[in-house]
């Protein structure tokens, strides 16, 4: 990871100041008593002021980061998406139960689950996979992740 360089400045800065009152910069007298004469702070400041302006480079773009899409249709993420200058091709759907079949056109199906979560980042090499069912009340529905009981193996006949 490429430090930022608006948080370099500063510790440049501090560390420079730091390095200038230790050098031993200033004027000796005999008595072996340190005298700085003001021109030495302002020739110390000068350098200090070259990596602040080395920041005005652009910085590197941070990571975009991964929306709320739950309760929304899958529409509404794709729009949500473009608003935000993400690439809506990296939306990927999947059915939220395992007994039902993702049809083709499923803009009005709603999103229950999103992967990754709200507020993680999101690196331009990532897919977000988003959970739908058909009815958003069916998204809290689950029979060990089949939307109807009889459909779950595991369920008592």
């Amino acid at each position: 990871m490429v430090p930022n360089p608006r948080r370099l400045a500063p510790s440049v800065l501090v560390g420079l100041l730091a390095l200038a009152g230790c050098s031993g910069g200033g004027t000796q007298t005999g008595d072996a008593t340190p005298v700085t004469a003001p021109a030495t702070i302002a020739t110390t400041t000068a350098p200090a002021t070259a990596p602040a302006t080395a920041s005005t480079a652009p910085a590197p773009t941070p990571d975009a980061v991964m929306p709320a899409l739950h309760s929304r249709t899958y529409e509404q993420a794709r729009t949500e998406f473009s608003r935000q200058d993400l690439s809506p091709t990296r939306l990927t759907a999947a059915a939220q139960h395992k007994d039902v079949t993702l049809p083709r056109d499923h803009d009005d199906w709603y999103i229950c689950d999103s992967s990754p979560r709200p507020g993680a980042p999101l690196p331009a090499t990532t897919t977000v996979t988003v959970r739908l069912a058909q009815d958003f009340s069916d998204c809290t529905t689950s029979f060990n992740g089949y939307l109807y009981e009889e459909n779950d193996p595991s369920s008592a006949p």
